[in-house]
């Protein structure tokens, strides 16, 4: 930009300029507090954090660790904790409740830590030409994260717009640069994972060829322990609805196996509307196998891990990098 002075003092040319300057440093900040303003004036979506857990000692110090890691690593707005639900069946006492919460809340009156009962009983024995190494438990638990949890009073009751499925052994191994839940919302996505894995899951092929024209759509299964669903989209769809209520309608999924991770799969396959991805810009581990930013799944074998995790009241552990780089965060 030009300016022409004509026969003008100096005095009056700097008089002049000084005026200009301060017009453009306030329209400046104008502009930078109003992309503030817009940002937090951004509807925040309803999002809750679910998790299921056992009641044995490795459970609650996998539990404790995970919650560390989305308070260390989830990048929301500060003092903005979403709400976490350990689901958890009878045997969870309440003493126990109270050393997850003694263990993760502390000091910060922010954080909302809920539990809600599961009851994991039924008298559907598995088939036996079924995979058998796959226990009544964990076929309940498979079913759980495909229909249980998405009619659980907890859920129903508390009028969420996101679930964000994070396993008591998952952990957010690094910042995650974005506040997922306001990601998702902003993108208009119904579901986001971050990996996918390979499982047979020829007990569903009769019921996929219902609903697609060639069942081998579906080819991998999703690494579900961490997925973010929106639920409208669960709910209103009417093909996800009858599929997975025809899962669970005589206990298939109880009586054949099928992994809760190919089922998820198959409702991305059979309704053909639904705006999903892939995220792989955020660092996030289950167990041993890690997931570094932008990396895809490895396992690593970290002989000190487990051993380390016994101080999970007191220390974020997680495995770092495409080595699995065994770190320990002191938690304040």
């Amino acid at each position: 930009m030009k300016y022409s002075f004509g026969n003008i003092s100096t005095q009056s040319k700097l008089l002049y300029l000084t005026a200009i300057t301060i017009v453009m440093i306030c329209v400046g900040n104008f502009i930078i507090d109003d992309t503030f303003t817009q940002e937090n004036d951004y509807v925040q979506p309803r999002g809750v954090i679910a998790t299921l857990i056992r009641t044995d000692n490795r459970s609650i110090s996998l539990t404790i660790n995970m919650i560390h890691s989305v308070i260390k690593f989830h990048s929301t707005k500060t003092n903005l904790f979403y709400p976490i639900i350990i689901f958890h069946e009878e045997s969870l006492s309440f003493h126990l409740q109270q050393y997850i919460i003694s263990c993760t809340i502390r000091h910060n009156t922010q954080i909302n830590i809920s539990f809600a009962r599961v009851d994991f009983r039924t008298l559907i024995q598995p088939n036996n030409g079924s995979r058998l190494g796959k226990s009544t438990g964990y076929r309940m638990m498979c079913q759980f994260w495909t229909y249980d949890i998405f009619y659980h009073p907890a859920i129903i009751q508390g009028q969420y717009d996101y679930l964000m499925r994070m396993d008591a052994d998952s952990y957010f191994s690094d910042r995650t640069g974005k506040d997922l839940f306001l990601y998702v919302d902003r993108q208009k996505l119904d579901y986001v994972y971050r990996a996918t894995y390979s499982e047979p899951f020829t007990p569903m092929e009769p019921l996929l060829q219902h609903f697609l024209y060639d069942v081998t759509d579906v080819s991998d299964c999703i690494y579900n322990n961490f997925f973010i669903i929106r639920l409208k989209w669960f709910y209103e769809s009417e093909p996800i609805q009858t599929f997975v209520n025809e899962l669970v309608r005589d206990g298939l999924m109880l009586r054949e196996y099928i992994g809760d991770g190919c089922a998820h799969a198959a409702m991305l396959k059979i309704d053909r509307r639904v705006r999903v991805r892939r995220i792989t810009d955020i660092a996030y581990g289950h167990n041993y196998h890690v997931m570094p930013r932008r990396g895809k799944l490895k396992f690593v074998d970290v002989k000190d891990f487990e051993e380390e995790l016994k101080t999970s009241c007191r220390c974020l552990i997680v495995l770092k990098g495409t080595s699995g780089t065994l770190t320990r965060i002191p938690v304040p």
